[in-house]
């Protein structure tokens, strides 16, 4: 059905005649190929989008036209598609509820003093729905920028470019020629104190440069900048400019090379921080770029890149898909599609302006929802881990902000809105349906409940040969791969100093022997003295005698000979204890897991089956089970391919190079594998899932808090 081109309401302003402000101005951009307009508020900083319609309304409101005139020839101009008076009721509403317009009747005091008000309040609901980045405002840094511009315009050309990509291209080829080095062990370097000191000092630094570089960008195409200022972002003090001017840019690459100013800025710096890292010597100079490395790379990607949040990425994405508003037209496009699709109302309006932008819209609302509820309550449990009070109330706001608020005002519109006066009770009843099908599929439909735990195929240490002393090896007696007996000997060990000390102390027992047959028959006392010497003697000379048969290693069980690296073993030195190989049957060799304290008590109790892939064969699924667990909780662990240097998941210490430790506590169980392991995989990844049933999400997700409430916040 048509709308109306007549309005009841349009005698109340078919007489007044009004006008723009003098701080409005108007933009002319492209979008998708249509022909938009934007509303700049130099007052407020604020945009507003105008259509072309829109806007024609507008160039026409001088002041000195009533608004029936304007309306009248904006619907000769556009006879095939003449705006409504409703429209433009709705249009002139809008702008003079920003303090847009101004008319012929003099200003209403009380009306502008409870706009004030209202504004105020909107400005600190806002604040308190994102207490997670709160901004305090300095200074206009704009007549600094003024007198700078002669300086940094250059940076903004192809020569800038040139320089720009030389650095991060050579930054890129220095992280690649050491890339087993950067990323040996990130986990173990970032959460050291030292280190965690050192990037609380840099981080304010270098996000100080990539504002710089937004202002710095805005001002070099005209723009301005007029708030410079300190956000607290997850408590920490962050810089910030507003450099929302850009939006007003008629070129989407502008507006892309302003917001993108940042991460160009960050990247160069990583860039530079790779080359020193690779040239400097170990030292604070080193480690700065390190760090330098990781936030003007990693954590710039990651966070202002991502189009998700609300930083730089999503203005660059915004501007790229040519799609203005992304974020809230998103929303209000999914908002549409339920009263359109579920609530049948009619006349629900679409915010799609142009072909193309409904599968970004619908993308965007529901990822940019879930992704933004996880990271801020990541965030809130972080920071009550170490501030408790004040990490639960950041939590209850961000929940209250991505969930509670949203639910709230979908109630509200459920049950008040006059959209809803002829559907209500089908409204009703939809979302009683969907609340009853949620909470059904979170409290009472079960569904497979697994942990994922890593491995490695593990030896025995009963299996295991090792040497009893030190030497060299000379000779392995059975070739690996073949059958040895228990107590057969399988290497020779040569030590030519034990050899002689063995020696040296024969003799000396021998004479020892010789005078004490002298005195004992005439010097009963110097007979006592070398009796005792000869004893001694004997106990020195049997321990190096052990020693010496030590030389020879045998096997302490029947089985399989396994000697990984055989060939490079004889004539090198092995230490006292060190492992040559293992002696195995068929059933030696299993799967030694490593496994969280967090899971241990669910691995424990309610593990109803075993399955594992090998990493050299991962479509190969074999069953297995629990052999034994190893008493008590540690930190060692088994193999540093279970290290987060390693590939694997486990965080470990840093300052300990030499022996893996990890920086919480472990628990190991032992998985034998249905059908035994060949002996060829010792030392291989494995990966584990211990199957627990079925269970209802919501019943995991509490478990999981009282969990974090138990060890996080020991209460």
């Amino acid at each position: 059905m048509s709308q109306s081109l007549f309005s009841q309401s349009w005698y109340r302003v078919a007489a007044l005649r009004p006008r723009l402000r003098r701080h409005a101005e108007i933009h002319r951009q492209s979008f998708r190929g249509e022909v938009w307009y934007v509303l700049q508020d130099h007052q407020t900083g604020r945009f507003h989008r105008l259509s072309p319609a829109a806007n024609l309304i507008l160039c026409m409101m001088d002041g000195r036209r009533t608004l029936q005139e304007v309306w009248e020839a904006a619907a000769r101009r556009n006879e095939d598609d003449p705006p409504t008076q409703d429209d433009t009721i709705r249009l002139i509403s809008q702008l003079h509820g920003s303090d847009l317009l101004q008319g012929d009747l003099p200003p209403d005091l009380a009306e502008l003093a409870e706009r004030s008000e209202s504004t105020a309040r909107r400005t600190l609901i806002a604040r308190v729905k994102n207490p997670l980045a709160l901004r305090f405002p300095l200074f206009d840094p704009d007549p600094l920028l003024d007198r700078l511009a002669p300086y940094f315009r250059p940076l903004f050309s192809v020569w800038g470019l040139s320089v720009w990509l030389a650095v991060v291209i050579s930054g890129l080829v220095v992280a690649g020629l050491h890339a087993g080095e950067l990323t040996g062990d990130v986990a173990g370097q970032m959460l050291s104190a030292q280190n965690v000191a050192l990037m609380m000092c840099l981080y304010p630094v270098i996000k100080a440069l990539h504002e710089a570089g937004h202002a710095c960008a805005a001002k070099a195409w005209g723009g301005e900048v007029h708030e410079v200022g300190v956000m607290l972002l997850v408590l920490f003090p962050a810089p910030y400019v507003d450099a929302s001017t850009s939006a007003a840019f008629p070129s989407k690459w502008q507006r892309m090379m302003v917001a993108a100013a940042g991460i160009f800025v960050e990247l160069f710096l990583a860039g530079l921080a790779a080359i020193v890292w690779a040239t400097a010597e170990p030292g604070l100079v080193r480690a700065a770029a390190f760090n330098v490395m990781v936030i003007g790379s990693v954590s710039t990607l990651l966070f202002n890149g991502n189009p998700l949040l609300r930083f730089d990425g999503y203005y660059i994405f915004a501007d790229l898909i040519e799609i203005p508003n992304l974020g809230s037209r998103a929303n209000r496009y999914v908002f549409y599609l339920i009263e359109r699709y579920a609530l049948k109302i009619e006349g629900a309006k679409s915010p799609v302006t142009a072909d193309g932008e409904r599968p970004w819209l619908f993308v965007y609302a529901v990822a940019a929802f879930v992704y933004r509820t996880t990271v801020s309550i990541a965030i809130a449990s972080f920071i009550a881990t170490q501030y408790f009070v004040f990490g639960v109330l950041l939590a209850g706001l961000a929940l209250f902000g991505t969930v509670v608020s949203p639910l709230v005002k979908g109630l509200k519109f459920i049950l008040t809105d006059p959209k809803l006066n002829r559907r209500r009770s089908r409204a009703v009843t939809l979302t009683s349906a969907a609340t009853g099908a949620v909470l059904a599929l979170l409290f009472v439909v079960p569904l497979p409940y697994t942990t994922m735990a890593q491995g490695v195929v593990w030896a025995p240490d009963d299996t295991q040969i090792r040497t009893r002393t030190d030497g060299i090896l000379t000779t392995l007696l059975v070739e690996p791969g073949r059958d040895a007996q228990a107590g057969e000997a399988l290497a020779t060990l040569e030590d030519p100093s034990l050899d002689s000390r063995v020696a040296v102390l024969e003799a000396q027992l021998a004479e020892l022997r010789l005078r004490y047959d002298a005195a004992r028959l005439g010097d009963r006392v110097q007979a006592q003295i070398l009796q005792e010497q000869i004893a001694s003697t004997q106990e020195i000379l049997r321990v190096y005698r052990e020693r010496q048969d030590g030389l020879t290693v045998r096997a302490s069980q029947a089985g399989r000979l396994i000697v990984p690296g055989a060939v490079d073993l004889p004539g090198r030195y092995l230490r006292r204890g060190e492992r040559i190989g293992y002696v195995l049957t068929a059933d030696d060799p299993v799967v030694r897991v490593v496994v969280p304290q967090t899971d241990v008590d669910l691995i424990r109790s309610r593990t109803q089956g075993v399955a594992a892939r090998l990493a050299e064969k991962p479509e190969e699924v074999r069953a297995g089970s629990i052999l034994r667990e190893v008493p008590g909780a540690q930190q060692e662990i088994p193999s540093l391919a279970l290290a987060t240097q390693g590939g694997g998941t486990i965080a470990v210490d840093a300052s300990n190079p030499q022996k893996p430790v990890a920086l919480q506590s472990i628990f190991v169980f032992d998985v034998q594998l249905a059908g035994g392991l060949p002996f060829n995989v010792l030392g291989e990844r494995v990966y584990i899932r211990f199957d627990h049933g079925a269970e209802p999400i919501a019943w995991r997700a509490l478990r999981s808090l009282r969990q974090v409430f138990l060890s996080q916040f020991r209460v």
